[in-house]
């Protein structure tokens, strides 16, 4: 069959539905008159029979203009939450942003300059605060701009009063519960801006490392084995950081892996036994393999230094793999998680002889002031100098950088606060796999596996960060002694006092810290003056302290929300951080369910990045093709999976939108003269054709329905286009126009398409609303009859079972088969230029037996569905059409072809069907 886009072909009605969207203009007006109604507000106010449905905003962070994943997040949450309020549910959308941490005070340090320097911290704050919320007024109006309906005038912010004094009473609970402490070991370190990061901010990039393998001179017993006594011993590692040389104390080695001892001329080497290949290879080395030990054999023996005038204790650990390098693993628990848990176990010193800035102390005096960067190459030509140097090439990895300065970052031991995953009291890991596994509902489903892959790999969280502008961690120093006072009733005064005041974290920089430590004393002296600390807490705590500070607070949302959705990278983000500290304060996970959308691609499916030049600015879209269409790109794609976009992609779309707004105008077009109240006819005693779209709609009700229910928006949209398209447009509206503009005015038949009609577009409305939010308010604005507001004040549509009628879907599928065979007959005919409209033609049918039936049993409506003059049904074993030039004369009124036409005296010159509708 012709698929016929009918607001092509259609002379349509005259109708005030606007003929051109002007979606860049008309989108603006329409979101003023949502806020002038104070639309959001009465959705608030509706009965809720279904209860609360909690979805907090993940916050963005106040920081640049929003690009096209940031629409992709806002307008996900917004359908989610328009249907579930469309639904009979209480869904607040109370829009967030994350306002403090580093980005913003690197903005505000950049536009100082040199005045920096110059200006007290509490002054820095204050212009950050001003930034944030600079950027936070910014960005509300580009969200509020995607036709997103929300609270955007009282957000949550992470720097109001109430919620940094909410992010110490949970730092409190977690320090009750034991596993807040203060350890000296090496963490995540940025020189370049000199401070910490946790796991979860770190993003790896391309970085060149001189890659090494080193001779660590070994004098012990080798087991039972006789080695050739004139040829020395040593341990062979590899390692890629030569810059952490200085700091080793130990040779790791993995208890249960075999080690060779080869023979490679001058001396003896000790490796992995199944590394010698490899080995061989990298270095050039001949191998001779004469003995071979466990790991285990060598626990607690001494190797020396390559350059230091020290030992270095072989320590066993099962850290040490086969992945590379030689099985025998250098350690220094001053610069790397595994060396330091090892290290631990030995009583190995944690010794880290580099400053803040990645230089060296004078414990190096070599290269005291130098960077390890600067330093690198000179310690690998020592090593050449002493002989000890095996092998060096540069190689390119993937390597850890701070996101923010782009630069790569350190291992470094440094005193700061953590909470403990793995306390023996208090086992959080165990407690956040366990929820994670048993108590939360994933869509997609491989969401499980990223958020457990996290929690089982993720160290201790190190939450304190050397900079100026955060919450700051709550503890203060012993003035005499410096040992730090962490205390649960201190960090809760200080809270109070924070929100009373309506201070926030400058009641913990202005207030002398006897307000809050006042008859506690030093748990190390017994002192009781105290001066407070200069670190703050890690971004990710403000933000993944939500479940108190936003969804326990307030009066719209609750604790633990329905859904937390966010992009895949918050797996290791707020995902995370907000379940690891719920569960290490409250016990409980924050929410039920986690739904995780891609990231966004271009058509070639690179990643987005602005050096590629390969961006899409949602901005741009917004002001070429309106929001609408934006809009619908999120819900054409599977958000599980990456998604692309592109201008030929929005072309695409935008296509379908034309087709949605077409339709409906012809749609609208032919109400004018419809009153649903005083014009209805009852399904049953409507057409047989007007019976089969109510089916169909009742279909499209049920599929959209539950995929918004199942969060599968791109199953909506494509049903929605796809009956659009083809059960509408191309075929129940391109039947139509024939009972709509030639039928009788008020007659039962063409009141019954009316009524179907009316039916399809108050439906699609609803159906719409969640998805393209600006077509269906101002399609429900042009629907006649009494109504709401706003199609936001209605109920989703719901199936309705006086539209389901199976026996006529089963008769229309066969029915729609003879039109399709008939369609291909008319197109010749049209070819051959015997006719020009399917009016012009006349057919028989010849068909098997149960289409017969069917056909037959519609004798009375074939005309106007097979959209001919005449036809004639034969019965045959298969189906065939003959199509051929209609006899007769054309009614000028309806085209139709008839042997009879103009034989009435009192209309002369049309054809019977249209004195019956005339009379």
């Amino acid at each position: 069959m012709q698929i016929t886009d009918i607001s092509s072909t259609l002379q349509l009605p005259k109708t005030d539905f606007p003929m051109k969207a002007n979606l860049a203009q008309a989108e603006p007006a329409r979101i003023a008159a949502w806020k002038t109604m104070g639309l959001y507000e009465k959705i608030m106010a509706r009965p809720a029979p279904k209860g609360r449905f909690v979805l907090p905003d993940g916050p963005p962070y106040a920081n640049g203009f929003l690009h096209v994943g940031h629409a992709l997040n806002k307008i996900l949450k917004d359908m989610i939450l328009k249907h579930r309020n469309m639904s009979g549910y209480h869904a607040a959308f109370v829009p967030g942003w994350d306002c403090h941490g580093l980005p913003i005070e690197l903005n505000v340090t950049k536009k100082l300059g040199p005045k920096r320097k110059d200006m007290s911290p509490a002054e820095v704050r204050g212009l950050c605060r001003e930034e944030a919320l600079s950027w936070v007024a910014k960005q509300k109006t580009q969200f509020e701009r995607l036709g997103v309906l929300a609270d955007w005038e009282n957000p949550w912010l992470t720097l109001t009063p109430e919620y940094e004094a909410d992010e110490i009473r949970v730092l409190a609970k977690i320090l009750a519960n034991g596993i807040f402490y203060r350890g000296d070991k090496p963490v995540y370190w940025c020189p370049t801006l000199q401070t910490a990061l946790a796991a979860a901010e770190v993003e790896y990039r391309m970085h060149k490392s001189l890659s090494i393998f080193v001779k660590f001179p070994f004098n012990g017993a080798v087991g039972n084995l006789k080695l050739p006594a004139d040829k020395p011993v040593a341990f062979l590692i590899w390692t890629t950081t030569p810059w952490t040389l200085p700091a080793n104390y130990g040779v790791a080695l993995n208890p249960s892996l075999s080690y060779g001892i080869y023979d490679v001329g001058s001396e003896l080497l000790i490796l992995a036994e199944d590394l010698s290949e490899s080995v061989a290879k990298e270095t050039g080395l001949d191998l001779k393999l004469i003995g071979t030990l466990k790991g285990e054999q060598f626990d607690r023996e001494k190797a020396e230094h390559p350059f230091l005038p020290r030992e270095s204790l072989v320590v066993l650990g099962d850290h040490v793999t086969l992945e590379a390098g030689s099985g025998v693993v250098h350690t220094a628990p001053g610069h790397g998680l595994d060396d330091y848990v090892v290290g631990m176990r030995y009583g190995l010193p944690v010794h880290s002889p580099v400053n803040e800035a990645g230089r060296y102390t004078d414990a190096v005096s070599e290269f005291a002031g130098q960077s390890i960067w600067e330093a690198n190459p000179k310690i690998v030509e020592k090593l050449r100098s002493l002989g000890q140097l095996v092998s060096v090439k540069e190689i390119e990895h993937q390597y850890p950088h701070n996101p923010r300065s782009k630069t790569p970052l350190i291992f470094r031991a440094t005193p700061q606060w953590f909470i403990r995953m793995d306390d023996e009291q208090y086992p959080l890991r165990d407690k956040c796999l366990e929820v994670a596994e048993k108590d939360i509902t994933y869509v997609p489903k491989w969401g499980a596996q990223r958020l457990h892959a996290m929690l089982a790999n993720s160290p201790d969280w190190c939450v304190s960060r050397q900079r100026t502008w955060g919450v700051p961690v709550p503890v203060f120093y012993c003035e005499k002694c410096k040992a730090p006072l962490a205390n649960v009733d201190v960090m809760n005064r200080l809270a109070d006092k924070m929100e009373s005041s309506k201070l926030g974290i400058e009641a913990y920089h202005s207030l002398p810290p006897k307000d809050f430590t006042q008859n506690e004393t030093c748990a190390e002296c017994g002192h009781s003056e105290f001066t407070r600390g200069q670190d703050i807490l890690d971004v990710w705590f403000d933000s993944g302290v939500a479940h108190m500070g936003l969804q326990r607070r307030h009066k719209d949302l609750g604790f633990p929300a329905d859904v937390y959705l966010e992009g895949s990278d918050q797996h290791r983000g707020w995902f995370q951080t907000s379940l690891v500290s719920a569960m290490a304060s409250e016990g409980k996970p924050p929410f039920k369910a986690l739904i995780t959308h891609n990231f966004v691609n271009d058509a070639k499916g690179y990643k987005m990045s602005k050096s590629l030049g390969n961006t899409v600015d949602p901005e741009e879209i917004i002001k070429e093709s309106g929001a609408e269409i934006l809009r619908l790109w999120v819900s054409h794609e599977d958000y599980g999976q990456d998604l692309t976009i592109s201008k030929e992609m929005i072309a695409r779309i935008s296509d379908t939108y034309r087709r949605f707004r077409n339709t409906i105008r012809f749609m609208l077009g032919n109400l004018n003269d419809f009153d649903p109240v005083k014009d209805r006819v009852e399904v049953k005693a409507m057409t047989p054709l007007d019976q089969w779209i109510l089916h169909e709609l009742n279909e499209l009700v049920e599929k959209c329905g539950k995929a918004f229910e199942t969060y599968e928006f791109f199953k909506a949209y494509h049903a929605m286009n796809n009956f659009f398209a083809h059960q509408l447009s191309a075929t129940y509206l391109d039947i139509l126009k024939d009972r709509l503009y030639t039928g009788k005015a008020t007659g039962p038949k063409r009141r019954a398409a009316q009524t179907a009609i009316y039916d399809i577009v108050s439906t699609l409305c609803g159906l719409m609303a969640p998805i393209a939010s600006f077509l269906a308010e101002e399609t429900y604005a042009y629907l006649p009859g009494p109504k709401l507001e706003s199609v936001f004040l209605t109920n989703f549509p719901q199936p309705r079972g006086e539209w389901i009628n199976a026996s006529v879907q089963a008769d229309f599928a066969k029915l729609l088969e003879v039109r399709a065979h008939m369609s291909k007959e008319l197109e010749e005919l049209r070819r051959q230029k015997v006719i020009g409209s399917s009016l012009d033609a006349e057919v028989t049918i010849q068909a098997p037996a149960e289409t017969c039936a069917a056909l037959e049993q519609y004798t009375p409506h074939l005309r106007e569905f097979l959209m001919v003059s005449a036809f004639q049904i034969k019965r045959g074993e298969s189906l065939e059409i003959k199509a051929s030039k209609a006899g007769g004369e054309k009614c000028p009124r309806c085209w139709h072809y008839d042997t009879i036409t103009g034989s009435n005296p009192d209309l002369p010159g049309v054809c019977p069907k249209c004195v019956e509708a005339l009379s």
